[in-house]
């Protein structure tokens, strides 16, 4: 890449002066798709089915078996959303549920990749809900280069598409193997394992307390579907009024009792010392020697472990749906030697940092791709275009 001289100032800024200024209804055209519509939607994919698209970030909402009706393009099309001015790169044939998506193709020799990432800079404010493609997207103006720096800018954002294939690929990959170690560990454990009565294995912890009025406390609460505790603002006791609570103690298996059948389930740490709770936040801490804390975690955060929660959860769904405390007690869990825990525990963990490893090493690509884009799409940063 490489730094030149010879740029023009327009009502967009300043840009490179073989650049033009064209407004987006000159390189695209737009199609309704009244004739690629489908509600025949499955979401398996049997052999020869056609992946029925949305722009928005879902992108593939299925797959159709219909046979008419199928936009089989002869070159590449952009799938646009007309409410949220979302949009998508599409080389493949397919089918579209909603009738707010438009298809675009290039006009003229202009290179359909480099205008998608040019759609990707523009943003305007889609809190109104009305269509914005005729009204208002298409009219907006854009700088434009040649064609050839129009090809080399699409091949290079090719490439940075194709390294976050690959590491999506990889990630994909550490999430099947995760999942198949968890269905391997619960079906293991459950076979020759005898299983044991939580309460037999875990106490009980509370140590409850008066607010003093004038003091700040600072509770926690717990998100569901195993997502860990948060802290909540600190309040003074006199805004607690009458609300029983108690002391958080660190190293406990803690559970919110309203979404417990959500997974609504944490472990305390240090960091939630001096921290407090109701009574809807029961705490247990495992028998030492006997019940390894993140193996107690990850066993309800399996699907048996769900499965288990749910039945101790009795009644309607939301808030009549509450754990009934000694019904959880008397679940019954494996219980292997505290070694062979916690190298199941170990091995978990390994996964779980290798997936979130991985998901922060897409997200950096992404975030690269995209500061590159930018410049190169404006024109402040260009490339070396071989003209021979």
């Amino acid at each position: 890449m490489d730094t030149k001289t010879g740029y023009k100032k327009t009502p967009l800024g300043t840009v490179p002066s073989n650049w033009n200024i064209v407004e987006i209804l000159e390189v695209l055209e737009y199609e309704q798709p009244s004739k690629y519509l489908t509600n025949n939607i499955n979401k398996v994919n049997n052999l020869n089915n056609t992946p029925v698209l949305t722009a928005n970030k879902a992108f593939v909402l299925g797959y159709t078996e219909d046979q008419d009706g199928i936009y089989n393009p002869d070159n590449p099309v952009i799938i646009f959303d007309d409410f949220t001015t979302a949009s998508k790169y599409i080389d493949f044939r397919f089918k579209i549920k909603s009738s707010a998506i438009k298809i675009l193709t290039a006009k003229g020799n202009n290179d359909t990749k480099f205008l998608y990432e040019k759609l990707q800079l523009i943003k305007i404010n889609t809190e109104d809900h009305k269509r914005r493609w005729i009204s208002e997207f298409q009219e907006i103006a854009i700088a434009l280069p040649p064609i050839n720096e129009q090809n080399e800018i699409a091949k290079l954002s090719f490439t940075w598409d194709r390294s976050i294939r690959y590491n999506e690929q990889l990630l994909e990959n550490f999430i099947n193997r995760r999942r198949a170690l968890v269905v391997k560990l619960t079906s293991e454990i459950g076979v020759n394992v005898v299983l044991i009565p939580l309460a037999k294995v875990v106490t009980k912890v509370k140590t409850g307390f008066i607010p003093n009025k004038e003091t700040y406390y600072q509770e926690i609460g717990i998100r569901s579907h195993a997502k860990g505790i948060f802290h909540k603002e600190p309040v003074t006791g006199k805004s607690l009024g009458n609300k029983s609570v108690f002391w958080i103690e660190p190293d406990c298996f803690v559970v919110n009792i309203v979404f417990a059948w959500e997974q609504a389930i944490a472990k305390t740490t240090e960091v939630e010392r001096g921290m407090i709770a109701s009574h809807r936040f029961p705490m247990y801490k495992p028998k030492e020697g006997a019940l390894d804390l993140d193996y107690l975690l990850y066993f309800f955060k399996s699907a048996k472990g769900k499965n288990l929660l749910e039945l101790a959860s009795p009644g309607g769904a939301g808030r009549n749906k509450t754990l009934g405390q000694s019904e959880f007690l008397k679940l019954k869990i494996p219980v292997l030697p505290i070694e062979e825990q916690k190298e199941i525990v170990r091995l978990l963990n390994t996964a779980d940092k290798e997936i979130e490893l991985q998901k922060k090493k897409i997200e950096a690509i992404k975030q690269q791709k995209k500061g590159l884009m930018q410049q190169l799409l404006t024109g402040k940063k260009r490339l070396k275009i071989n003209t021979i």
